[in-house]
């Protein structure tokens, strides 16, 4: 088939309306991600000027972590046997009321945890339903680039979310916080006015009873997911540390990570897009293992090479966190809700919960000694993608 013949094949495959669905679903990754941050804004009010002890402030994020990544899989296993889906509008809503009555909430703390819960179970609801639409309306030429468009709106919401915070809180207190609702109102407007057709499939009853499906290369994903989220979310919490200790003002490291981010943002569309052209899974694992000698610049330089090391960092490892997406939902397509709730859910979860481990190890042994030991996490990650059984489907 002839290039010009393939892209007439796509463009019939692709028609403009879906341009539309996937950036009103990419605006609304944003919108949803933005709120979840905020909790992490708020600690140092809650502590200094309500009285709070630093186990209930924390106690919030956590909770909202923890309820949201266990309960992303089960609405997504609802969504794929029974077709039990929540609107992606009622999502959004629901993560930014939980989030924005909190303004409200400030002297009833065991009602604030409620309303915690009511965003969680929107961020819970959003991630499977939305990625479900968005494999939906990819074709196998585009699914890289689709599903790294609609992860990276998340990346910039989570980005977005302790700056809206910060300034809503600096501006007017706790009461302010109540003014985020509007992000979340707008979208919800956007969602049902002009609406995504309902187009994700219940799994037949053949492929429900397992058997004809294999979960082992699932598997073999979700784990390599695992252990890159969990070098995800430990850069981002000890790098800062580490700079600041190599000598570098806490501005300056700050900064450093925000740029280290926005090249994994870049990197993020970068790989999606290779993984149409190139295939997934030697995209997956040549950016994974390009990320090892990064790392390691970043332990053994200073200067302008240890930032440009940060850098590209930050571009090759986050370069195949929507392309093992892509490759899951092909690998499993009755399946979506299901795979997109243990990746987007369980795996970041479970990354998250690796920071802990991280720590405990800088405690007994020292700063270095746990970043020392995320280059190994990356190969176990690259190594596991690479015994993936993996052929692309068309």
């Amino acid at each position: 088939m002839s290039v010009s013949t393939a892209m007439q094949h796509d463009q019939a495959a692709q028609p403009p309306s879906r341009v539309r669905e996937i950036a009103q679903l990419t605006l609304a990754h944003l919108i949803n991600d933005i709120y979840a941050p905020v909790l992490m804004a708020l600690q140092p009010l809650l502590i200094t000027t309500l009285g709070y002890s630093y186990t209930q402030a924390a106690l919030l994020p956590v909770m909202h972590s923890l309820i949201s990544s266990i309960l992303q899989p089960v609405f997504g296993s609802l969504s794929d046997k029974r077709g039990f889906r929540v609107s992606v509008a009622v999502s959004v809503l629901l993560s930014g009321c939980g989030i924005a009555f909190l303004g409200l909430l400030s002297d009833h703390y065991m009602i604030m945890l409620c309303s915690v819960g009511i965003a969680s179970v929107g961020a819970a609801t959003f991630h499977p339903g939305a990625l479900c639409k968005v494999a939906a309306i990819a074709v196998s030429s585009n699914r890289g680039r689709l599903t790294s468009f609609f992860i990276v709106g998340g990346n910039l919401g989570q980005a977005l979310g302790p700056i809206l915070g910060g300034i809503v809180i600096t501006t007017g207190g706790l009461p302010a916080v109540t003014w985020l609702l509007i992000p979340a109102v707008l979208g919800a407007l956007l969602l049902t006015v002009r609406p995504i057709p309902d187009i994700c499939p219940v799994a037949p009853q053949q492929v429900q009873s397992g058997g004809e499906e294999n979960w082992r290369p699932v598997i073999l994903l979700f784990a390599g997911s695992t252990l890159r989220s969990w070098v995800t979310f430990g850069a981002m919490t000890f790098l800062p540390t580490y700079l600041v200790l190599s000598g570098y003002p806490l501005i300056e490291a700050t900064f450093f990570i925000s740029a280290m981010l926005i090249a994994g943002v870049v990197g993020q569309l970068t790989g999606g897009y290779l993984s149409d052209r190139m295939g997934r899974k030697p995209v997956a694992v040549a950016t994974t293992l390009c990320s090892i000698p990064a790392f390691a610049a970043i332990l053994l330089t200073g200067g302008a090479l240890q930032v440009a090391a940060m850098l590209c960092f930050g571009f090759f490892l986050w370069a195949s966190f929507s392309v093992t997406i892509a490759m899951a939902h092909e690998l499993m397509p009755s399946r979506i809700g299901l795979i997109s709730g243990l990746f987007m859910g369980i795996a970041m979860g479970a990354g998250g919960l690796g920071v802990s481990v991280s720590g405990a190890i800088a405690d007994q042994f020292g700063l270095t000694a746990t970043l020392s030991l995320f280059p190994v996490l990356i190969f176990v990650a690259a190594l596991l993608f690479a015994v993936v059984g993996y052929r692309r489907r068309r």
